[in-house]
């Protein structure tokens, strides 16, 4: 089972466009971008105190390309644990370029966001809804930032993405924690789909540009 915790698809992206839309967003978007020290009283009690048992958790940064708050214009959280008014996750204004173009091949995929892992940063151990699969597109990846998979006896197996324009598919209802051991920030695209749409995704190939 571990093995296959995490594989590649059967189509590439073009890297650097992805990395200039990772720029555009540092450049233009700072205004959505998600982190602990701006947006910590914007979440749920219980998650903020979740968070703050390991000071690694709040470390990561990102931006909800899909959010699910009423307001678009607020940065969104990469859980769904905002205290904002909440609604179906569609696209806000940093849905443009390579991504859209990704959405439209790929319409039953969702929560698109764009994730920083800096140094010492990290997901803490846990499984996500039954009935999803997790995308994966690597932007800048560190070295020493591994996925850490467990089966049910305790078995660990480390996985690290290559950011070659690789996609990864993510078994992520295996029991998985991410963490960045790197001195160079981890950067990727998310997306999720259901599993029963995992035949579609696997008949798309090629490059995508």
């Amino acid at each position: 089972m571990l093995e296959k915790a995490v594989t590649k698809l059967n189509f590439t992206v073009q890297l650097d466009s992805l990395k200039n839309y990772y720029q555009t967003l540092i450049k233009d978007f700072d205004h959505l971008k998600w982190c602990w020290s701006r947006h910590s009283g914007e979440i749920t009690e219980e998650w903020r105190q979740r968070m703050m048992l390991d000071q690694g958790t709040l470390l990561p940064y990102g931006w909800a390309i899909q959010s699910n708050l009423v307001d678009a214009t607020i940065p969104c959280p990469p859980y769904n644990i905002s205290t904002h008014p909440r609604c179906d996750y569609r696209n806000t204004e940093l849905a443009f370029g390579l991504v859209t173009t990704l959405q439209q091949l790929m319409p039953y995929t969702y929560r698109w966001s764009l994730v920083v892992q800096p140094p010492g940063g990290k997901v803490s151990r846990h499984t996500d809804q039954g009935d999803e699969y997790t995308g994966h597109i690597p932007i800048y990846e560190a070295e020493k930032a591994v996925f850490k998979f467990w089966d049910e006896q305790e078995n660990r197996k480390d996985f690290n993405m290559q950011a070659d324009g690789s996609v990864y598919l993510v078994d992520t209802i295996i029991d998985h924690e991410t963490e960045n051991f790197d001195k160079v920030n981890r950067v990727g695209l998310v997306f999720r789909f259901k599993r029963s749409d995992l035949p579609q995704l696997l008949d798309l190939k090629g490059q995508i540009s």
